[in-house]
């Protein structure tokens, strides 16, 4: 056994040793294969404590372990402390130039004993690296298959030990190289063109493929390695699409920190989205800063530091918030210049409740002047560019979150939606959005639109986090009488784990029905049209029973005789306005008179003529039985179809132009919007991506389900995600201040 210059063997060779090593071989092992199998990131620092917990066992062992991986050059260590070896962009291009020469050898030996046994291997290894949803590292393992059965052919065992040991090599690396990837579509088309060229027999071919792929390979870590991604502590950990479970197993393993994390997003906000950078894209998403976010990460961290025990579910996340949830010490202006020095002493229930469940709440985001428009115009930040087409509008109300948690600058978002500002800019921006049944989330502390039709909900990239953000927002509030909904039965809350067991084939347990008079009709609304056909046509493929050609009858005379926006809205936001501290306007007479507001919010100036009180209107009553009368309509369409949930499109048309907008195409009671049928009648809904128009942009799919079954929407949306990967994370340059696909 080769060891360390003067170390003993950690292993006897006596007979009983070699069938069951000492615990130091054990342990040394374990770290080494956490290490070669990118579980801890190179660069990594971590105490040898956490090192030495995380394996379940004291320092000692783990002290020994550490001499034998130095002596191999994969960790340095000192008294405290141990760091995984990072290699320099010159070594890995190094160690790829010694593999291209092996493999170029293993394929001169194996391709002319290429067998009709071994393609058909072959085969069935590309079959599952291509299956939607596949996991980075089930996707590295399947990759080193690939080229292992292939070299294999050549019979020798000489050439594949050496090709295994640059392997082993380079593997830490892989683990960086995948989860790097946003999708492993060029790779995986490089392996399907080697695999035609093996079947092909073309040897020449087949060289300069190889040398490609690993060429390609090769720069593909050394890019990873020197982007953006590193934390305060040195660690190459990619942060992007990074999910809250992905995030604590970082902080259990000692490979990240709340602090590292937010600094990080920090640092993003201000490369990304800042209008104080001339060389970033400017989305314009975060209007405030909490100044207090790193100290309260690294309190969090501290705390961890002492008791090894997460705070709660949400421990050191950071999360942004709507400026339409006050925040306790942070600037909450409702997206209004009038309200910008309004500093709450008190935190909106949601916000003390992610707060309690170990949150950072990393600042404020943009939305239109008090939530009342469907698109991101505010006097206060002007407009929220959408981070796949940056002269395309991100949608609202909840326009500044959407951008931020699709642009990575945040780990998730909490929007808030009264006519659908969670849902359209989720569709927007290729985000899982959910409208809750309304009453299952407080209201308190949020600036109101329509109280009963007001609820604050989750925006996400995933849809686990968008389950655990609603395990802790959910529940009573005694502050707001609706939440007694919250206590109504055992439909409510546990919704990460109703997440549990599902898998692709979960879609086959639903029954969904295409709501036939939502799908609009022109040019624009074709481009979304045919994306959402799509992606029914994928759910039958996948063993949904699709019920088509469900009729409502008019549409958009429901949607009227339901709207109360300009007979409600004032008295709601005016009673709120009216209870704050502050020095601003109580009117919105006030606010449109002075121009306290951005022209392109054009509901406003309508609510300003709305009644001081509601019931007066001649129309209110009406409106509001017309909504029930909606409701039940809705559902016994469900019941006579037998369906578990109506859907079409989120939105009837992509992403508008901010030109299209100046040019008021649209105002925010013609817009055509979908997300209307499911507030106005109080049903839960949620929009779920389901792809992209020609032109890329993002495109979403409402799902609507019956009162109370936010759990079965979110295992639908996550048998969808795990069956078609459907997220897309939008490319930004901020040195070039423009998108990439």
């Amino acid at each position: 056994m080769i060891t360390a210059a003067g170390e003993k063997p950690l292993v006897s060779h006596s007979k009983d040793s070699a069938e069951t090593p000492t615990l130091a071989e054990s342990v040394y092992q374990r770290i080494r294969r956490n290490i070669l199998e990118g579980r801890i990131m190179p660069g990594t620092r971590v105490s040898i404590r956490s090192l030495a917990e995380s394996v379940g066992v004291s320092t000692m062992p783990t002290r020994e372990a550490l001499k034998r991986l130095s002596f191999e050059g994969l960790v340095e260590y000192d008294r405290r402390a141990v760091t995984i070896s990072t290699l320099s962009p010159k070594a890995i291009r190094e160690l790829f130039t010694i593999r291209l020469r092996l493999e170029l050898l293993a394929t001169e030996w194996a391709l002319p004993r290429l067998d009709a046994e071994t393609t058909v291997a072959l085969r069935s290894v590309l079959d599952r690296m291509i299956v939607p949803g596949i996991s980075a590292i089930t996707w590295r393992e399947l990759n080193r298959e690939f080229h292992q059965t292939f070299y294999s052919c050549g019979d020798s065992r000489y050439l594949l030990e050496l090709i295994h040991n640059i392997w082993d090599r380079i593997q830490p690396y892989m683990a960086i190289y995948a989860s790097a990837m946003h999708d492993f579509t060029e790779a995986d088309r490089q392996h399907e063109h080697m695999y035609q060229l093996m079947l092909a027999r073309d040897l020449d071919g087949l060289l300069d493929a190889t040398t490609r792929h690993l060429e390609h390979t090769a720069e593909a870590i050394v890019s990873a390695l020197g982007a953006d991604t590193t934390t305060g502590r040195g660690n190459n950990v990619n942060y992007e699409e990074l999910s809250i479970s992905s995030f604590h197993r970082l902080v259990e393993s000692g490979g990240a920190t709340s602090a590292d994390l937010t600094a990080w997003y920090l640092d993003r906000i201000a490369t990304l989205d800042s209008i104080d950078n001339p060389d970033g894209p400017q989305l314009n998403s975060v209007v405030t800063v909490n100044p207090a976010a790193l100290d309260e990460a690294r309190a969090l961290d501290e705390k961890y530091a002492r008791t090894g025990t997460l705070v709660g579910p949400l421990h050191g996340v950071p999360i942004l918030i709507k400026d339409q949830g006050e925040t306790k010490g942070i600037p909450t202006a409702f997206g209004s210049t009038a309200f910008a020095d309004y500093i709450p002493d008190t935190d909106a229930t949601v916000v003390d409740r992610l707060r309690k469940a170990g949150a950072v709440i990393l600042g404020k985001t943009a939305m239109c002047d008090f939530a009342a428009g469907w698109f991101s115009f505010s006097s206060r930040t002007d407009h929220t560019k959408n981070p796949y087409d940056l002269d395309r509008e991100t949608g609202g109300s909840s326009a500044g979150t959407a951008a931020a948690v699709t642009a990575n600058l945040c780990l998730v978002g909490i929007g808030e939606d009264t006519g659908g500002s969670i849902r359209l800019p989720s569709s927007f921006t290729n985000l899982f959005g959910l409208r809750v049944t309304t009453g299952l989330v407080s209201r308190t502390g949020f600036s109101p639109l329509v109280h009963f039709q007001d609820t604050p909900g989750p925006m996400a990239r995933n849809v686990s986090d968008l389950a655990a953000v609603l395990d802790v927002i959910v529940g009573y509030d005694p502050t707001d009488s609706y939440t007694a909904l919250a206590t109504s039965g055992p439909e409510v809350g546990d919704y990460g784990e109703a997440l549990d067991g599902v898998d692709a084939d979960t879609l086959s347990g639903f029954r969904v029905g295409v709501l036939t008079d939502a799908f609009g009709a022109g040019d624009d609304q074709e481009l979304t049209n045919s994306v959402v056909r799509a992606a029914i046509d994928r759910l039958r493929h996948h063993g949904t029973g699709v019920v088509d050609g469900i009729v409502l009858g008019n549409l958009e005379t429901w949607v009227a005789e339901t709207s109360l926006y300009t007979i409600q809205s004032k008295f709601d936001l005016e009673k709120f306005l009216g209870s704050r501290r502050h020095t601003g306007p109580t009117t919105i007479r006030e606010i449109v008179d002075h121009g306290d507001f951005h022209p392109l919010t054009d509901l406003l100036a309508d609510i300003a003529d709305g009644p001081s009180n509601p019931e007066d209107h001649p129309e209110y009553f009406k409106k509001r039985t017309r909504q029930e009368d909606w409701r039940r309509t809705l559902l016994a369409k469900m019941a006579d179809a037998e369906i578990d949930f109506l859907v079409y499109p989120t939105v009837q048309v992509p992403a508008p132009t901010r030109a299209d907008l100046a040019a008021k195409r649209w105002t925010a009671l013609n817009f055509p919007t979908n997300t209307v049928i499911a507030s106005q009648t109080s049903l839960p809904a949620m929009s779920i991506p389901v792809g992209f128009t020609d032109s890329g942009l993002p495109v979403g799919l409402e799902v609507v389900g019956r009162p109370l079954t936010e759990r079965a929407l979110l295992r639908f949306a996550r048998a969808w995600e795990l069956a078609e990967a459907p997220r897309r994370q939008p490319q930004i340059e901020a040195s070039k201040a423009r998108v990439t696909m």
